[in-house]
């Protein structure tokens, strides 16, 4: 027996069975595993390997010619097999989303169409011109007419095509980055034959292939850019007191990325304007910027700091110059509610009037909105915190970075206290549940009341250590619970 037809029998009796099973075993396990190479494999499987085999017998084993009618038939179902394998195994290996498998290629949907149409294009022409033997030659001509005319009726379309395949060459953006497009800015979710498709934070729209090309595009990447709100304020107001302000603006906004920054943009006739940048994702800057925007009101208020407009200024003759010259007309109107309002609460009754006096020469309120961070865990506190209106919370995260609730912060209540320790930084983050105002004792005069007053000494270090002990209690670590309950039933606080 010839060994090349034994080499052919036992290929076709054993190696495609084998082969086969093989295949069948893979594509089974790659199912389970919801792999997108299981498709192509059942399909090669299926449909390539019956046909092939038949066309192998017909030809080696039996000697059939490729002439014959039945031949040709078996030949091109077996082709019509290799493209429906085919496509299966390009969508596998080619992805135009996120890439689900690691050796997956990221393509453009264009390039994807193209690889398609490519496969399908050439096995076609193979069938017509290698298989049936027909001549293209005539239908070349005829396509080439048809072609012309084709292309004086669709030039836009075909500018569009080729337009799309020169953006793809030249790569001036990719799927998933943010562009700016004659003024418009948005994401790119997706390029075809024809248009890009871009997503803004409240639209898509299309933009022809033929249009991108003659535009200036601007592209920004896929991360996080530089975005900026602007303020002015009174020349009375010291950029070195604005500029840290503006910074605290984005302090517990998680949309913001990395640290901003404040710097004065330019002196006007009246007022100084500044510049506050911070890093976002371009879809969310709407929700950020309106939070800072909602914060710089409160901010305003916080800090006293004056709008320039409308501009009220009185001026008064120096005498001794004998020139006009500038006088701020400031009037502390709160003062003397600063004092009824401290002597009315329990925690101070242990003070005398001349104590009460002189922790607000330099208390003072300030103003929060819902959402804004009034002390943050891991910094400094400012002073001893007053709950004047409005309701707060206070937590600390734990090592996984979860929220961990401390204490409800209500009217009156006291918050802050580690200031009095130079270098402790606060344990807990305090944020407004409200619009709230809290009055601010500044350490000096907190500590000089502690000193000056045994009893108010005592009872102040006794909040501080049932303070410590909830802490404790919301890190998760053990405390004899009996004590805290019995310490809860005497707990200081301010207004209880």
């Amino acid at each position: 027996m010839d060994k090349s037809l034994l080499g052919w029998i036992l290929l076709l009796g054993l190696g495609f069975p084998l082969f086969g099973i093989l295949l069948g075993e893979a594509a089974s396990r790659l199912e389970r595993q919801q792999h997108p190479l299981a498709v192509g494999l059942r399909q090669v499987r299926e449909y390539l390997l019956p046909p092939l085999a038949v066309l192998l017998v017909m030809r080696q084993l039996l000697s059939v010619t490729g002439k014959d009618s039945w031949t040709r038939f078996v030949e091109t179902l077996t082709w019509v097999a290799v493209i429906v394998a085919g496509l299966s195994l390009i969508n596998a290996l080619l992805t135009t989303k996120k890439q689900p498998i690691k050796w997956q290629i990221h393509v453009p949907s264009l390039f994807f169409q193209v690889a398609r149409a490519v496969v399908i294009l050439a096995i076609g022409y193979h069938i017509l011109n290698g298989v049936w033997n027909i001549s293209l030659s005539g239908l070349g001509s005829s396509i080439g007419i048809a072609s012309a005319v084709i292309a004086l009726a669709l030039q836009d379309t075909l500018s569009n095509l080729v337009s799309g395949l020169l953006l793809l060459f030249a790569k001036p953006f990719r799927t998933g980055d943010w562009i700016e497009l004659d003024g418009k800015q948005g994401r790119v979710l997706e390029q075809n034959w024809w248009s890009v498709t871009i997503a803004t934070p409240f639209m898509k729209f299309n933009v022809p292939n033929g249009v991108l090309s003659k535009a200036s595009i601007i592209n920004y990447g896929q991360g996080a850019i530089w975005k900026n709100i602007s303020a002015s304020f009174s020349y009375d107001d010291s950029p070195d007191e604005v500029i840290p302000a503006l910074n605290s603006l984005l302090e517990g906004i998680d949309l913001i990325e990395g640290e901003g920054l404040a710097k004065v943009s330019s002196y006007g006739d009246s007022s100084i304007t500044y510049n506050l940048l911070y890093q976002v994702l371009p879809e969310k800057d709407p929700i950020v910027s309106g939070q800072l925007k909602y914060r710089l009101y409160y901010l305003t208020k916080r800090y006293g700091f004056t709008v320039p407009y409308p501009i009220q200024v009185q001026y008064d003759i120096d005498t001794k110059q004998g020139v006009p010259s500038r006088i701020p007309q400031v009037v502390d109107n709160r003062k003397e509610e600063l004092v009824t309002y401290l002597r009315s609460l329990p925690y101070f009754l242990t003070l005398n009037d001349n104590q009460i006096e002189k922790l607000t020469e330099r208390a003072r309120f300030k103003a929060y909105g819902k959402g804004e961070l009034i002390i943050q865990e891991g910094k400094e506190d400012e002073g001893l915190y007053i709950m004047f209106k409005g309701t707060g919370e206070a937590y600390l995260k734990d090592e996984k970075g979860d929220r961990k609730v401390v204490d409800e912060l209500e009217l009156n209540e006291a918050f802050g206290e580690m200031a009095i320790f130079p270098g402790e930084v606060s344990p807990i983050t305090a944020v407004a549940n409200e619009e709230v105002e809290v009055v601010v004792i500044p350490v000096k005069e907190i500590i000089e009341a502690i000193e000056s007053n045994n009893k108010f000494a005592s009872e102040f270090i006794e909040y501080i250590e049932e303070r410590k002990k909830m802490v404790l209690v919301a890190k998760g670590i053990k405390e004899d619970m009996n004590q805290l309950i019995k310490n809860n039933g005497r707990r200081v606080q301010v207004g209880r």
